[in-house]
Parts: C-alpha cells; structure tokens; sequence
C-alpha cells in the first residue's frame, strides 16, 4: 500500500510547491516563489520516474498529476504574469508588489484578465494532455511546465535592472502578448519533441541531443536570461525535426 502511494506522495508534494509558490508571491517573495516552481519541476519529473521504477502507475495518479501541475505550472505562472503586468500599470518596482493594489482602476481589470488567460488554457491542455493517445512519443502544444519555466524566469529577470532582458520584461505589451501567445500554443496543434530516448544513437536523436546541447550552453552563459532561448531553441529544433520526418516519409 505504501509503495503504490509513493508516486501520488510526491504529486501532491509539487501542488504543495505550488501553493507555496502562490503564498509567497502574494507576500512579496518573488525569488522563493520561481524556486517553487524549480522544486515543483523536480519532483513533477520524479513521480512519473518512480512510478515506471516501481511498476504502480494507475490512472488516478495520471490524473492528480494534472490536478497538480494546473497549480504549480497553471495557476502560479499567471499569477507571476498578472502581477509583472500591475508593477508595469502601476509604476511599482517589482520587488514591492505586495503593496499594489490590483484593482485600483479599471484599466487594471482589463489588462490582468489578459494575465489570467494562460492558467485556463494550461487547464485545457492538461485535460486534452490526459485523453490524447498521440502525445506519448511527442508532445502537441507546448508542455505546461516549459511556460511555468519561462514566466519563473521573467519573474527573476524583472528584479534585475542589470539584465540585459529587464526592458523586454518591463515592456506592457510584450507581456501581454506573451500572455496571448503562449495561451494558443499550448493547445495549438504543434508536434513538439519530448525528450525520450527509445534508443541513444545519433540518428534516432539527433534533434533531442542538439537541444540538450544548446540548452547546457545557453544556461552556462546566460544563465536566467537562457529559458526564453531554451524555449525557442526548442520550439524551432521541433519544426525542423517535423520538416525532416515528413521529407522521409
């Protein structure tokens, strides 16, 4: 009973990060809130590694899994967006964004319900994630967890005026296009790559090495700034690997 639950032990332990990540944030905390995420990220890769290891996958784990990923990856990501958004309205610095008060006007209103849009569309592809037979091998629309990636780095880089990236960040309508486009890529019908090995050669995998190779460089030179690059990097090598089965075929 003990083993079988070990999995579902470690789900809950990544919405817990998340609802951490959550109360954090809400109290100013804004680098522990991203370090949740981080941690959430970890142990979201280990339940799946230790149920496979252990043999007890179970259709109610598949499921607490999405349940937990639409906190830790959903729900805290847009909270992340929607208050960069109110520090930009506001002409607040982001480290003191638990003294803004989010619906002081309505242009307010209007912009962070922009902010709330990749929380109910993470939502939507976690559910279609869970009925969708085809994303075993690949993913179709971007994971949840690369968007939670990339908006936990947003959230360092906006305290960081030394960044090279803090004018992008601190830009209203990047973030909120960002907001509207990463909405329709995670459930656009885009075959992504996901990053298992059926085997280890060159051929088969190509593709799969490359990223893992621009991503180890990127992160060693730019560090935070890396994850929107990682991010196209990805997208991009998964266009390309498209192109190339399709040429085969």
């Amino acid at each position: 009973m003990i083993k079988k639950n070990i999995p579902n032990a470690l789900t809950c332990l990544n919405l817990g990060f998340g609802f951490w990540g959550i109360l954090l944030l809400l109290n100013g905390k804004v680098t522990e809130a991203s370090l949740c995420i981080g941690a959430a990220l970890i142990v979201d890769f280990f339940d799946g590694f230790v149920a496979r290891l252990l043999h007890v996958s179970s259709p109610i784990g598949k499921e607490l899994d999405s349940l937990a990923d639409v906190v830790s990856f959903g729900i805290l990501p847009s909270i992340m967006l929607t208050y960069i958004i109110a520090s930009i309205l506001a002409g607040v610095p982001y480290e003191h964004i638990s003294k803004i008060n989010l619906f002081e006007t309505s242009a307010f209103s209007f912009y962070l319900f922009i902010g709330t849009l990749p929380a109910m569309f993470s939502a939507v592809r976690l559910a279609k994630f869970n009925l969708d037979t085809r994303q075993s091998d690949r993913f179709f629309g971007v994971p949840t967890p690369s968007n939670a990636m990339i908006v936990a780095s947003f959230n360092l880089i906006a305290l960081d005026p030394d960044s090279f990236l803090f004018p992008l960040i601190n830009n209203l309508y990047f973030i909120l296009g960002y907001c509207v486009l990463m909405s329709y890529l995670l459930i656009a019908e885009i075959p992504l790559m996901a990053l298992k090995f059926k085997d280890f050669s060159w051929k088969n995998n190509q593709y799969r090495y490359l990223l893992i190779l621009t991503s180890v460089l990127l992160l060693v030179l730019l560090q935070k700034e890396s994850i929107l690059l990682i991010m196209a990097a990805f997208v991009l090598l998964s266009l390309l690997q498209n192109k190339s089965e399709q040429k085969v075929l």
